[in-house]
């Protein structure tokens, strides 16, 4: 085999020339320019021939990934990969014909080394390559996946200032018309409540707006960390909703990463959302600790429940919320499981990687009303 590859590789450049010629004649690899087939074909070629002499399959396959990793993104099927393989295959098996064919029994000798060789580095390519084109596809499939989220998620702030700030100066528009119509005929008293209605719906609409904007990313996450800023979104969200909600943390989940904590908090906000809207819940507990090797976070509330497997496959807004929530877990390396069933109320459950550490557990009651 070594004699086989030294002689491969002493006419490497006619024997590349001959393999990109009808590369190029079958009209393979299109998608990419001829430079880059160059690029390419003149490292296929040696790392081909190492391969033989080394017998290194793991080598190869690592080559083939990385190989499937540079020619993917430019329109490269497997098809393709595989017949340019063989293509070398061949080139390489009329070479050996040529050199060796006066002498039948020498010959037969050389393709039986040659041919299982050969035969098992396609294979090896080709699948390779099949793993990592699905591997990127995968990869699409779930970007995809978050950007639909984001979009719905921009969707609904969008909806929701329409509706709510955007009603509230609609009307301070028309009372300053109102009042630039008819304000100098407005007896003191009339024009002085008006101006008090008007700054009544402004800060209404200012606080609206500041509620938005802690909800898109709160100040107190980054300034103070995760328990304050869970404790001061779950007291906002009683007081707005009147939901009691029970809340029991462990301090150390402030050793958690920043990307940690936004994943938690987002997750926290959904299920409260989702509960509020959905469940027609009287209680809520949060529950945020230690255990093992993980911080694990539960939100279990009373209400009527859904069928999981129903809603998993339906299409609406709830649906993208637990997808949103489970990408989110996903992407720090975390578990996401929601455990629900109609009249049984609702618990979604995360886990996170983590550092097991000495447990020091807080009890907080946040009151309704």
């Amino acid at each position: 085999m070594r004699e086989l590859v030294a002689h491969l590789r002493h006419n490497r450049a006619p024997l590349r020339e001959e393999w990109a010629r009808r590369i190029q004649n079958a009209k393979l690899l299109t998608a990419m320019s001829k430079r880059e087939i160059d690029s390419e074909t003149k490292s296929i070629y040696d790392n081909y021939l190492d391969v033989m002499e080394t017998g290194s399959v793991e080598a190869l396959k690592a080559y083939a990934h990385n190989l499937s990793g540079r020619i993917i993104p430019r329109g490269v099927d497997t098809q393709e990969v595989l017949g340019i393989v063989l293509m070398l295959r061949d080139v390489l098996s009329r070479e050996l014909f040529k050199k060796y064919h006066h002498d039948f029994g020498l010959l037969e000798r050389v393709l039986e080394a040659y041919e299982p060789a050969a035969n098992r580095i396609a294979n090896t390519v080709g699948g390779s390559f099949v793993e990592e084109r699905e591997r990127v596809i995968r990869q699409q499939q779930e970007a995809m996946r978050i950007l639909n989220v984001q979009e719905e998620e921009r969707k609904r702030i969008s909806r929701e200032l329409h509706d709510e700030v955007g009603e509230v100066l609609t009307a301070i528009n028309v009372n300053l018309a109102v009042l630039q119509r008819d304000g100098a005929a407005e007896a003191a008293a009339l024009l002085s409540k008006k101006i008090a209605d008007i700054g009544s719906l402004l800060v209404g609409a200012m606080a609206t707006v500041q509620r938005f904007a802690r909800e898109l990313r709160p100040t107190m996450l980054d300034e103070l960390g995760l328990v304050p800023a869970l404790r001061s979104y779950l007291k906002e969200y009683t007081q707005r909703a009147g939901l009691p909600v029970r809340f029991w943390c462990s301090i150390h989940a402030e050793r958690l990463n920043a990307e940690q904590k936004t994943v938690l908090f987002r997750v926290m906000q959904e299920s409260l959302t989702n509960a509020a809207k959905h469940a027609q819940a009287s209680r809520i507990d949060v529950t945020l600790r230690t255990v093992n090797d993980v911080i694990r976070m539960r939100i279990k509330d009373n209400g009527h429940g859904f069928a999981v497997d129903q809603q998993r496959s339906a299409k609406g807004e709830k649906r993208l919320g637990l997808l949103g929530m489970q990408e989110r877990v996903r992407l720090v390396n975390g578990s996401f499981v929601v455990k629900s069933s109609l009249g049984r109320g609702t618990t979604v459950e995360v886990e996170i990687p983590f550092k097991n550490g000495s447990q020091s557990e807080v009890l907080t009651n946040i009151p309704s009303g």
